[in-house]
């Protein structure tokens, strides 16, 4: 008998309007989160400094070739101007370069991504006890893109052996 009662038309009506008003809430709620989501996706994620800005490279695994400073100049470029990045690399137990030897980054922005003019040498010079060279590569790009919520640049160095290290800067 009190299976029958709780299945009458009253209650089966009573459910039904329960579950109504919950559907009506939950598209209503998640029509919000994506006007809110929406409106955040238009403001631009704050730039980590301004002006100069060098980056020390430290790990707990060092190798043979690797980058131990890049200095980004500035680093809150405006569109339509030039940054300048400078790269310190570290090369044990080599003291040569050649044509393989160089430096090349890939910076990408919220729409593209650009590779910097080619990195020229601006100065080789041996470690105090002789066992590694420093080398010192700048290059440049010049902005033509938005950097609100993707500014990344890769930094990849190869030595005359082919080696290559490379480091990721996230700027946002």
């Amino acid at each position: 008998m009190k299976t029958l009662q709780f299945l009458s038309k009253k209650n089966i009506g009573i459910f039904v309007v329960i579950i109504v008003v919950v559907v009506i809430v939950g598209i209503v709620s998640i029509g919000d989160k994506s006007k809110e989501l929406a409106e955040r996706s238009k403001e631009c994620l704050e730039l980590r400094g301004t002006g100069k800005q060098t980056y020390e490279v430290i790990t707990d695994k060092p190798r043979n070739l690797q980058i131990v400073q890049v200095d980004v100049d500035p680093i809150d470029v405006k569109e339509g101007e030039k940054q300048i990045i400078t790269v310190k690399v570290r090369d044990d137990g080599n003291n040569t370069i050649t044509k393989k030897s160089g430096v090349f980054a890939t910076i990408i922005t919220d729409n593209r991504s650009v590779a910097a003019a080619g990195f020229v040498m601006r100065l080789a010079e041996d470690s105090e006890d002789g066992s590694s060279l420093f080398t010192t590569w700048e290059g440049s790009w010049i902005r033509e893109d938005s950097i609100c919520h993707t500014y990344m640049e890769t930094i990849t160095a190869t030595n005359a052996k082919g080696e290559e290290h490379f480091v990721d800067l996230s700027l946002k």
